[in-house]
């Protein structure tokens, strides 16, 4: 019987493999080492400085390149959120394409001799003069603190005429975080204001900003960010400052990845200013920091290096991996598979997940429902919606133990199924609420009392469009049965969960009420890692060691397949 599930798990794989950091990373160094030959001088040393969740394999295709170039560099440091970590799983999470190039009704594993031939290139060996650390993800901390300053002493090595190889991916703002040494004799000394930055970090994520928005304000606070690795290094003397960097950004601007430790800041102080007050983060801030930013007293917004600065003047700029690629890898390895019409939507998903997810699965059930019968399809997305966290604390807060276990009237006019899935869901329907009620589907089961906070943004915006899913098959509309939809991170972490999101369908909602869930209350209070873990939902795909943000795939599949 045909899987769908298999198929998008497939192609998660093959998305993640679009934007795989070594291979990619060793192809464009060798690039601009081709290109530019009057740059190495004889006698001249390179400096690799790696920052972000795909540093490892970043940095090891680095290495390979300059040594494809008959060049040994021996002085690197690599920050990561975990350097063991990272290099495995970029050998044995992050490659779906040669899976994925089968049609899905014949998927095949990975041959151990390809995994063999993958774990040999992506897990080279840097160099012995190299710093691999980790720092601390989502907020800093002391790791973060730590990796800072030992970019610092890597900075302090540079001669001139050296040329340093940034290396940038996603987490870097908060995995090498330290605060510029003015908010620490502001605040009183460095761990002062290193927890200044945490506090920081955490009101953004709470306030649900997208990701420009929150380097955005953080950079202004950070030793590494706005153009000031480019600063030191050129104040240092080196010559050329090449940044190759794998974008999690929507619009991959320089300036946000990693919060630009090579690039120049492009907001003006009223700009800067203006965005703070118009996510309110003015007033969710401590005083010291607000006053630092000059957001409250006499403060002013901390100084930036213009874009005129002469560091900027020798960096050479290169986006290697985006989301883009991921998308359309994806996309290629869905036609592989034997998908009939493969859609691309080139507008990145943007906005709350939640509503995100409902609006998607709605339109993917009008689209099957003109969709011959035998006939697929496939609606692909990539993005980065946000959850905002304060929001859903107050209403998980609110929520506390006050549950009704009195259940509303539900409508069960869901059609009868072909499949053990879609019969177990009607069935769960029917033992419920009975025969001909609503169009509200709630559970009559006790929730468990579950820590809030428990979920990311794909798996809350895969158990929205669960609902919407469920609905229209609870009221008679037998398109909804075609429809399974993948959310998930390329990262393979979705939140703080070990899931990298979720693959659902109409049947989702009731597999966790069997389990006792009620996933209604669990999307409301944030804890949507629960219900899809009951319902069997949840795609575990392990850290895949590059971070493009995140991937949709709509599947409608035949009907009756």
């Amino acid at each position: 019987m045909f899987d769908a599930r298999a198929l998008l798990a497939s192609l998660h794989r093959a998305a993640v493999q679009g934007a795989e950091p070594f291979g990619r990373t060793r192809a464009a160094v060798s690039q601009w080492l081709l290109q530019h030959p009057s740059l190495l001088a004889p006698g001249a040393t390179i400096r690799v400085f790696g920052m972000g969740k795909a540093s490892v394999a970043m940095a090891a295709g680095a290495v390979a390149a300059l040594h494809d170039a008959g060049l040994d560099p021996q002085h690197g440091i690599v920050v990561s959120a975990s350097p063991v970590a990272t290099a495995l799983a970029s050998a044995t999470h992050g490659h779906g394409a040669h899976g994925s190039a089968q049609r899905f009704d014949a998927l095949s594993p990975v041959q151990p001799d390809q995994l063999q031939q993958q774990r040999q290139q992506q897990t080279l060996p840097l160099p012995l003069g190299f710093t691999v650390v980790s720092g601390d993800h989502p907020v800093p901390g002391p790791a973060s603190l730590q990796a800072a300053d030992l970019i610092s002493d890597a900075v302090a090595e540079v001669q001139p005429g050296d040329i340093a190889l940034v290396l940038l991916s996603g987490g870097t703002s908060s995995l090498a975080a330290a605060p510029v040494s003015a908010l620490a004799l502001a605040v009183g000394d460095v761990d002062r204001a290193q927890a200044h930055l945490a506090n920081l970090a955490d009101t953004l994520l709470e306030s649900g900003l997208a990701i420009h928005e929150m380097n955005a304000i953080r950079r202004r606070l950070l030793r590494w960010g706005a153009g000031r690795l480019a600063v030191a290094l050129s104040d240092r003397g080196a010559a050329h400052i090449p940044v190759f960097a794998i974008s999690d950004v929507i619009g991959d601007d320089p300036a946000v990845i990693g919060s630009g430790p090579c690039s120049p800041d492009p907001l003006d102080e009223p700009t800067f200013l203006a965005l703070l007050d118009a996510h309110d983060v003015r007033n969710a801030l401590e005083r010291d920091t607000a006053i630092f930013l000059g957001l409250a007293g006499s403060g002013r917004p901390p100084i930036v290096a213009p874009a005129s600065h002469a560091a900027f003047a020798r960096v050479d700029y290169e986006i290697i991996a985006r989301n883009r690629d991921a998308i359309h890898a994806l996309a290629t390895a869905a036609r592989a598979s034997g998908v009939d019409h493969v859609y691309v939507d080139a507008t990145p998903l943007e906005g709350e997940a939640a509503p995100l997810g409902d609006r998607l699965a709605r339109y993917a059930i009008a689209q099957a429902r003109t969709l011959p019968a035998n006939e697929s399809a496939m609606f692909v997305f990539g993005g980065e919606p946000v959850v905002n966290l304060r929001a859903t604390y107050e209403r998980a807060w609110d929520d506390g133990d006050d549950r009704d276990d009195t259940p509303e009237d539900a409508s069960t006019a869901a059609p009868l199924a072909d499949t053990d899935r879609q019969r177990t869901a009607i069935e769960e329907l029917r033992a419920l609420f009975g025969d001909g009620a609503s169009d509200a589907l709630r559970s009559t089961s006790r929730a468990q009392i579950d820590e809030p906070m428990r979920g990311g943004r794909m798996q809350v915006l895969a158990l929205s469009a669960a609902f919407a899913l469920e609905e229209a098959a609870a009221a008679g509309d037998t398109a909804a049965w075609r429809v399974t939809l993948l959310a998930a991170g390329t990262d393979g972490r979705d939140g703080p969960t070990d899931a990298a999101g979720a693959i659902v369908d109409a049947a989702t909602p009731a597999l966790a009420r069997r389990s006792g869930r009620r996933p209604e209350r669990d999307l409301a209070t944030g804890r949507s890692w629960f219900p899809l873990d009951a319902a069997e939902a949840l795609l575990r795909s392990g850290p895949t060691g590059t971070n493009v943000m995140d991937v949709v795939a709509v599947f409608v599949g035949r009907d009756g397949q």
